[in-house]
């Protein structure tokens, strides 16, 4: 499933996420204020909407309604909590996450509903990753390139009501359930669990599987012709 995401602040973090971003299929825009850098990300090839992000009138001009999720990570706390609030006030896009430069601001953002990254946090959770899993934590510093994680909610008729057992069998190799349900009651599911229409399934394994499974557990009851795709 690709997203339609807007990345308000195009340094160093903004351009990374964006190359990730793009590799594994979403569409990208990025409104950056600086005018040199700007035309260096559009002669990258990105698309560039030039402006501050926290003036309506470049929001405007972006056309955030088509949003999926917003992220905004410029390097200025101030500038990135007015950006979200005015984001999510005029344009409600389905997500939209800030950039924390400051330890101490994580606590106010969230107290206002935002999803944050705090840096600091960040780097100290991806540090201790590479201590304890370091194998682990490379393949998942791949994701977008030779691996991927994606959550999808289950559309397919003919499989709602499966085990998770039963699913597996119709889904390629190289991909594993990782998890089922949302953000809040997201859990690692057993084999006998069943799985009805809606219900989210996080998926793991390479980048080509992934997807095919993604396209088997939204495929609608018309197009279920084929046999299952694992085997």
């Amino acid at each position: 499933m690709k997203d339609t995401i807007y990345l308000i602040g195009g340094g160093t973090v903004g351009r990374r996420l964006a190359d990730r971003l793009e590799y594994r299929g979403d569409t990208v825009s990025i409104i950056e204020r600086d005018e040199s850098r700007a035309q260096l990300l559009e002669r990258e090839g990105y698309q560039v909407v030039l402006g501050d992000g926290t003036d309506t009138s470049v929001l405007d001009q972006a056309d955030l309604a088509d949003a999926d999720i917003v992220v905004v990570a410029t390097g200025d706390d101030d500038s990135n909590l007015l950006a979200a609030q005015l984001v999510r006030n005029q344009f409600d896009p389905e997500s939209v996450i800030v950039r924390v430069n400051r330890t101490e601001n994580v606590e106010p953002f969230e107290e206002l509903g935002l999803k944050t990254v705090a840096r600091a946090d960040a780097t100290a959770q991806l540090l201790d990753s590479h201590i304890e899993s370091p194998t682990m934590t490379r393949w998942m510093e791949s994701i977008g390139q030779r691996g991927d994680v994606q959550e999808v909610a289950l559309t397919n008729p003919d499989l709602a009501g499966s085990t998770i057992a039963e699913l597996d069998t119709h889904l390629p190799e190289q991909v594993l359930i990782l998890m089922v349900g949302t953000e809040v009651t997201a859990h690692l599911p057993n084999r006998d669990e069943t799985v009805e229409s809606g219900d989210h399934i996080t998926l793991i394994g390479s980048r080509g599987a992934v997807r095919r499974a993604m396209g088997e557990l939204k495929r609608s009851a018309s197009q279920q012709t084929d046999p299952p795709l694992r085997g």
